[in-house]
């Protein structure tokens, strides 16, 4: 896998949350309606999800960097974890959120107004780690990639912004489904 820009994954994620304040304000008819041809899942329960794994996800970097007792000392990417990091890009219909990242049959504006704060706050905190990221060592295991280094869980924070993202364009129809 080639190196890990920081920076830019980390802007990349700024830009993510960004549209997903943009999606906020849309209409409720944009917001809550499911195109079962493209997702069983509506854009507020795409962002519903997108801000609690990513919140997780960001709290792995911060792990990792701050040594925590469940980092493992050793460990590695399996082939499903190479191949996401390395194309960028997660291939369609073949994953299942994990329960804990599953949003709600009905999510209101209110919940993701502060899943939103939460998820958002710590992305903001992990700018203050980004210069410790190449020294950390450990990885945090991940339930279908393997396990991740700091960096890694970065990158695939990025990814996975834009995989739902892409996923609530098609439904809205800005994209081809």
């Amino acid at each position: 896998m080639t190196d890990i820009d920081l920076q830019e994954e980390y802007r990349q994620i700024g830009a993510s949350y960004e549209a997903f304040e943009g999606l906020l304000d849309e209409p409720d008819e944009a917001l809550y309606r499911a195109r079962e041809a493209v997702s069983a899942w509506s854009p507020a329960q795409h962002l519903y999800h997108i801000l609690v794994a990513n919140g997780m996800m960001l709290s792995g970097v911060a792990l990792i960097c701050r040594s925590h007792a469940m980092v493992l000392p050793e460990g590695a990417l399996n082939a499903a974890g190479r191949a996401v990091l390395t194309q960028g890009r997660f291939p369609r219909g073949q994953g299942k959120a994990p329960e804990r990242t599953q949003p709600p049959a009905e999510v209101s504006r209110e919940t993701l107004r502060q899943a939103l704060a939460r998820s958002r706050a710590r992305y903001e905190q992990t700018a203050s780690l980004l210069a410790d990221i190449p020294a950390a060592q450990g990885y945090i295991p991940h339930g279908f990639l393997g396990q991740l280094t700091a960096a890694q869980w970065l990158r695939l924070t990025r990814i996975h912004s834009e995989h739902h993202l892409t996923i609530i364009r098609e439904i809205a129809g800005q994209e081809a489904a």
